[in-house]
């Protein structure tokens, strides 16, 4: 087995384990058993075992059902937050099974950190999806994912430079979303507790951290304003999802957030009818406000949504 092939076979394990990781226990497994690749290193052989082509096969139709719903999609890859990170590590250390102890660990290593980038990838994209949770859109999805990952894994086995340039292209746009699909998982996974703790009127809320309650302070000295928790979506000079606090105070409303350590203040504009609107979601609620003169849309948790007015 050439290095190139080892290098592609590990980091492709890693990476579709992240994905799918039973599909890809069994398109190993059944590759070898068909002798449709030979020059795999033996301790992938396991893969091969006729009890454990049934196991991946079986979970693997399971969570071919599972994932084209999408709130029965999204528990099964929260339960699947630990088991793929560590297949993920276990079939690279299989695929550097005839190379030096030190590699072996390296690449354990590399295909457990892979297996969690592409698992946290997946869990934070659909989640978002769940905006608009429309089975077609979420089955399509999950169609891709599958014949990605076969697709892939075939490459990686039969022609490992193709491979190495699509996982190279891959990791680098992993790299790049992360950041913005987890604060789109951490804004949804918040909207979906505040809208558990709204059932409860004695749920206690968020209290704002000191530099924000300072700011609000500055701003609503007499503490007789309104405050909301609020996640701003296209905000100049800010990321997408940028939490903050939305500040009603004197008639005037404002944004208030953290920005490279520094605390910002945005002046909402709300004298004009359209640019203040209020909508009602499930998880969440929306009120729309002009930031220098562009409708910029900010999300309410339920939790936090009745401290608002009901004419937004």
């Amino acid at each position: 087995m050439s290095a190139l092939q080892s290098l592609a076979t590990i980091l492709g394990l890693g990476f579709v384990s992240g994905v799918n990781l039973y599909l890809g226990a069994l398109v190993t497994g059944l590759a070898i058993r068909f002798h449709l690749v030979t020059n795999l290193p033996p301790e992938l052989g396991i893969l091969a075992h006729p009890a454990v082509l049934i196991a991946s096969g079986l979970l693997f139709a399971l969570e071919f059902f599972a994932d084209k719903i999408p709130v029965v999609a999204s528990v099964w890859d929260a339960v699947h937050t630990f088991i793929r990170p560590i297949g993920g590590a276990l079939l690279a250390l299989g695929a550097a099974g005839h190379l030096d102890p030190t590699v072996q660990v390296l690449a354990a290593l590399a295909g457990g950190t892979l297996a969690l980038g592409t698992h946290s990838a997946k869990m934070g994209f659909r989640l978002a999806a769940h905006v608009a949770p429309e089975p077609a859109t979420f089955t399509a999805i999950s169609t891709a994912e599958d014949v990605g990952v076969a697709g892939l894994l075939v490459l990686a086995f039969t022609h490992p430079v193709v491979a190495l340039v699509i996982l190279i292209l891959l990791i680098a746009a992993l790299v790049f979303a992360i950041p913005r699909l987890w604060r789109i998982l951490r804004f949804l996974l918040r909207a979906a507790g505040g809208r558990l703790r709204s059932f409860f009127a004695t749920a206690k809320r968020d209290e704002p951290p000191p530099w924000a309650q300072d700011a609000i302070h500055a701003l609503d000295p007499d503490a007789r304003g309104v405050v909301a928790l609020g996640y701003a979506w296209t905000l100049k000079g800010a990321p997408r999802l940028r939490d903050g606090w939305l500040v009603g105070a004197r008639g005037e409303w404002h944004f208030i957030c953290k920005r490279w350590g520094k605390t910002k203040t945005h002046h909402l504009v709300t004298d004009l009818p359209q640019a203040l609107r209020r909508d009602r979601g499930l998880f969440y609620d929306t009120a729309i406000f002009l930031v220098a003169a562009r409708p910029i849309r900010f999300f309410v948790p339920k939790d936090w949504s009745p401290w608002l007015p009901k004419d937004i």
